[in-house]
């Protein structure tokens, strides 16, 4: 399911079966608009601010959820952490082994090697490290 700008994130929750709540709607909107691939860690400290009530393990548990339902990405760093993407429109990931930081990479997701030629594909990823261009200085 692909966010359109028409939809809410009310509308695509409800779409996926999730029931709406204030933590779910909040942690879905935070990563629409946070496009810095953060932990559970780095979305609970920016939200607890705004919701004294919210509990890192309510980070956990709604980040799992969304992941499963297709609205979110998850993603492992060469270091083992999760980090969470909104953009779930296919592209590659980019992690730099200086800074940390993850990168939106553009491409196309028609390849398909000889090799699975007749086989079906549910799911690809891109994933490449290494020094990004503000660390290479």
């Amino acid at each position: 399911m692909k966010p359109s700008s028409e939809t809410t994130s009310q509308d695509r929750l409800r779409e996926a079966g999730i029931r709406i709540t204030g933590p779910r709607l909040r942690i879905y909107d935070y990563l629409q608009t946070h496009r810095t691939h953060p932990t559970c860690d780095v979305i609970y400290k920016d939200l607890k601010s705004d919701d004294g009530s919210l509990s890192l393990a309510s980070v956990y548990n709604v980040t799992e959820k969304l992941a499963e339902a297709g609205l979110i990405n998850e993603l492992i760093s060469p270091d083992g952490q999760k980090h969470y993407d909104g953009v779930i429109d296919f592209h590659g990931h980019f992690f730099c082994k200086e800074c940390g930081k993850i990168m939106d990479v553009s491409c196309c997701k028609d390849f398909l090697p000889d090799e699975l030629e007749g086989a079906r594909v549910d799911s690809m990823s891109l994933i490449m490290s290494g020094i990004c261009h503000d660390c290479m200085g």
